[in-house]
């Protein structure tokens, strides 16, 4: 009967198959251990829950992101077009018969349509599905704010304030805020989870908007099948520009897709235009799409934990890196090496590390035991709390990457008119606008009914907008040796917090023409509250690039400096670009 059973299963999932599973010895092997994986974890519902799921949403480009491009399975229905045993990915990060909760399935979709495609699924199984809730719990300066206004604050509170400030008593102020952490705060919508439920539910247990009040955390402790439908705006770029196109008919190699994210020329890319991406891609010169992939992996904290950058950089390639931690099956990898046990088995060990369950380390570590490189692999694996990607992740993430780059250096300007539309990335509206109009796409000059950004407005009022270059007194301006005095618009901004308790605040600032520099302050700076930079630093160089360390500077509004400019008509002919 259990034979009977089984082979019912197997004929089911195969029927769902649209992809012919290559007859060679690799891919039989590795289609019958995960056969056998789905058969004995009872998944075979699973997966076709989610082939019934892409198939109402088949006239919709997707993308799936994660760790289900490991699956051969997955491929081989349809589910992902990453084929694993291509890029050499093993099934362990995705299925393992020691864990007994679903895997994950990632589903990107066109950001303009994913509202489409969750009607389409609360349409199809009504009353079987429904978006899960993601629960707002009180952190430290949120429970602040609540004690000081349930005791009687009036008004808005300064960002910074003492409960003395405010007039309200301490001690108790301090009570109620140590009761609120942790707490709920509020509930709002998860970002894409729907929850898919065996049987019909009263209608009681939903929203009207079909919102059921678990949030993912609940959901993991009932073991209900969770889909996420994810908004991708890359995706959504790149389809804007060809449709037709699909990810896998990219090439491997191309020189002008190359050249240009050799120089890190990677605003408007989706995912690869942060100013570490711009950077690692001129320090690592990817010369194919494999390259661009690693890169991806590269940057996160996983792969540059417990070494310098610089180093990482400068011994990317992946003969050299062999025996370091970039995907996170690496430490699956490095794993099942030195305890000489299974893959399934070392990745219960990785999720150990990960999610940080002592008994589950100090078990490792048991194992270890007088391993002559011990401490360096503790080392190692502790940083997997930290972020990573896995290698299925990597390649979904890094063919998207490659895809837009290739239209940006052959279609400029269609990337570009995507972009404007689309795009919602790490820089400031304006950049894009500017960059677009430098590559000759007519940009409508900002309006009073224009909130993208509050500095545009003040563009059109001093008339920059309407100018080639429409940031007068924005330069940078070499004073002696590598020391260099600056002033420029602020493009992108972020706060890092390292070791000890350190900041740094790394900023990218626009200084005309198509010309940018980067800015490091040993210290937090309040970027969002100022348009201007100027200062005095000095030239530091990282991984190919260049950048300013300041040791004086300050941050203004831009309506303050432009009146300054024009009373002063300031402007350096002696200017460089950084």
């Amino acid at each position: 009967m259990k034979k009977d059973k089984e082979l019912n299963d197997i004929t089911r999932l195969y029927d769902r198959f649209i992809r012919q599973c290559p007859g060679t010895q690799e891919y039989t092997q590795r289609l019958a251990e995960e056969t056998q994986i789905i058969l004995q974890l009872r998944f075979v519902d699973y997966f076709i829950q989610i082939c019934d799921i892409l198939a109402i949403t088949r006239d919709i480009p997707h993308m799936t992101r994660g760790s289900a491009g490991s699956s051969l399975v997955c491929y081989l229905l349809g589910i992902t077009d990453v084929d694993p045993v291509q890029w050499g990915i093993p099934v362990a990060r995705f299925l393992n018969p020691t864990r007994d909760d679903l895997p994950d399935v990632d589903i990107d979709f066109p950001h303009y349509r994913q509202a489409e495609v969750m009607q389409r699924i609360f349409d199809r199984w009504p009353g079987k599905s429904a978006r899960i809730s993601n629960y707002v719990l009180y952190q430290d300066k949120s429970a602040r704010r609540e004690a000081a206004k349930r005791l009687g604050a009036k008004g808005n509170l300064p960002r910074r304030f003492t409960y003395e400030s405010v007039g309200v008593d301490p001690t108790e102020a301090k009570r109620i805020e140590n009761k609120l952490k942790g707490k709920k705060r509020c509930i709002s919508k998860h970002c894409g989870g729907i929850l898919m439920f065996q049987r019909q539910l009263p209608k009681s247990l939903f929203t009207a908007e079909n919102q059921i009040l678990l949030d993912k955390n609940e959901v993991e402790d009932l073991e209900h099948l969770k889909v996420d439908v994810l908004a991708n705006r890359g995706l959504s770029q790149l389809i804007e520009i060809d449709p037709t196109i699909r990810l896998t008919e990219y090439p491997e190699e191309d020189s002008a897709t190359s050249a240009l994210l050799c120089r890190g020329d990677v605003l408007g890319v989706t995912q690869a235009e942060s100013p570490a991406m711009r950077r690692l891609f001129r320090a690592i010169q990817p010369k194919s799409r494999k390259d661009c992939v690693f890169a991806t992996a590269l940057i996160r904290p996983v792969a540059i934990s417990g070494r310098k950058k610089a180093t990482m950089f400068h011994d990317w390639s992946q003969e050299r890196m062999s025996d370091a931690i970039v995907y996170e099956d690496d430490a699956i990898d490095r794993i099942s090496e030195v305890l000489n046990i299974d893959k399934y088995e070392a990745d219960m060990y990785r999720r150990a590390f990960a999610k940080k369950n002592e008994e589950k380390i100090m078990q490792f570590i048991t194992k270890l035991g007088d391993h002559p490189r011990k401490d360096e692999i503790i080392t190692m694996l502790q940083s997997l709390s930290g972020f990573g990607l896995c290698r299925a992740h990597a390649v979904n993430l890094g063919r998207l990457i490659w895809a837009l780059a290739y239209q940006k250096a052959h279609n400029p300007e269609k990337f570009w008119q995507a972009c404007l539309k689309h795009c919602q990335g790490s820089y400031k509206r304006w950049v894009y606008r500017t960059e677009a109009k430098r590559v000759g796409i007519e940009v409508i000059t900002p309006s009073k009914s224009d909130h993208w950004d509050t500095p545009q407005f003040q563009y059109r009022k001093y008339g920059w907008w309407s100018s080639n270059n429409f940031m007068p007194g924005m330069y940078v301006k070499e004073l002696y040796m590598d020391k260099v005095e600056f002033a420029g618009l602020i493009a992108n901004g972020r706060v890092f917090r390292g070791d000890k308790g350190k900041y740094v605040t790394f900023l990218t600032l626009g200084i005309g023409n198509g010309q940018y520099i980067d800015v490091t302050i040993k210290k937090p700076f309040s970027y969002s509250d100022h348009d201007v930079v100027r200062g005095q630093g000095t030239i530091r160089y990282s991984n190919n690039s260049e950048y300013v360390e300041c040791y004086d500077y300050q941050g203004l509004r831009l309506e303050k400096f432009a009146k300054a400019e024009i009373t002063k008509k300031r402007f350096f002919k002696n200017t460089r670009s950084v």
